[in-house]
């Protein structure tokens, strides 16, 4: 059977999970009750108990439910300045027993102290419960508070801000507490939209984790009790962290592959990309053109060095007129003349 660790609240696209869980609450245990638990007093956790109840009723109408308000010690969260509790503590509150018969159990959200604080007198039985082949709908804290090391509240570490006020829940200093120890590593909710990433790989670089799990909103990460397998389910994604030696490694995990990346937009200053284009165009004009005057200098150079040399061949392949000479001339004459008959 499996854990099922909602990054966000309810959420009407989760369909699929939410039929898994029942289908496997049932076939663990027909006879057993649904645990849904909330934090606070009916009084200010009816609307969620009924909200997740309805997940179980819509699927199962005879389905034997078992609705738990945590409002004992140490489960109202504080708020202002003075610190004032959400509500009255009922000192005298105790769990039912036997959770470790449940069909299965689902877990809201909320302060993540409430429930660790809340159900930690039943921790042995809730994983006994787990181990035992019951499904773990938990919502957002009900998420995170099955971890053993689980993240409380906090937006800063060592005065540098890490991550959001808006998700502190009330605490400065990025601070863990001792969860309910169903799940080895960190769960962490809520990612996407309170970009936690920087929170939890500040939180590996200090030591004081090696190794975490961030799940998106609209998001499910489905943990095999027995085996250790995951899924992902939903249209968020989920992101794991360990810490290396050089820094922290970082893996998504989506329900389906990621879609292509979309054609990027035209230019907004069409006008401006014209000017460009035609500047461009009148560039490769010239560029052009000077080109083909270089050509046509180049050939030009060529013949008139073909003609020099023609010339010049010409002249050598002509015969050296004989030179006159007088003087020969007239001793011929002389020569003649002297000679008798």
């Amino acid at each position: 059977m499996s854990l099922f660790l909602v990054g966000g609240g309810y959420d009407d696209s989760l369909t699929e999970v939410y039929d898994e869980f029942v289908s496997q609450a049932r076939h663990h245990n027909a006879d057993a009750p649904i645990a849904v638990v909330v934090a606070g007093p009916a009084s200010e956790s009816a609307d969620h108990a009924a909200e997740l109840t309805r997940i179980v009723t819509s699927r199962w109408a005879d389905a034997n439910l078992l609705t738990i308000h945590l409002d004992g010690p140490g489960t109202a969260p504080t708020m202002g300045n003075p610190a004032t509790p959400l509500w009255e503590e009922n000192e005298s509150f105790q769990l039912p027993d036997n959770l470790d018969t449940l069909a299965g159990i689902i877990v809201g959200g909320g302060a993540v102290p409430s429930y660790v604080n809340g159900l930690a007198p039943a921790a042995e039985q809730l994983s006994l419960l787990v181990r035992g082949g019951a499904p773990w709908l938990g919502f957002s804290a009900g998420a995170m508070a099955p971890c053993v090391t689980a993240l409380a509240g906090g937006w800063k570490l060592g005065e540098r801000q890490v991550g959001q006020q808006a998700g502190a829940e009330g605490f400065n200093d990025v601070t863990f507490v001792e969860g309910l120890g169903l799940v080895s590593l960190t769960v962490t909710t809520h990612n996407d939209t309170l970009s936690g990433d920087g929170l939890i790989i500040s939180a590996l670089e200090s030591g004081l984790l090696s190794s975490a799990v961030a799940v998106d909103e609209a998001t499910c990460l489905r943990i095999d009790a027995s085996s250790g397998h995951t899924e992902v389910m939903g249209r968020g994604l989920v992101r794991w962290f360990t810490r290396a030696v050089n820094g922290v490694l970082v893996r998504s995990q989506h329900s389906a592959p990621p879609k292509p990346t979309p054609t990027p937009h035209r230019p907004r200053f069409e006008g401006l990309a014209k000017v460009a284009a035609a500047t461009r165009a009148a560039h490769d004009k010239e560029e052009r053109e000077k080109a083909a005057r270089q050509r046509a200098e180049e050939r030009h150079r060529a013949r008139e060095q073909k003609d020099d040399a023609a010339t010049a061949s010409e002249e050598a392949d002509s015969p050296a007129p004989t030179p006159s000479n007088p003087a020969a001339e007239s001793v011929v004459e002389s020569t003649t003349e002297d000679v008798k008959p």
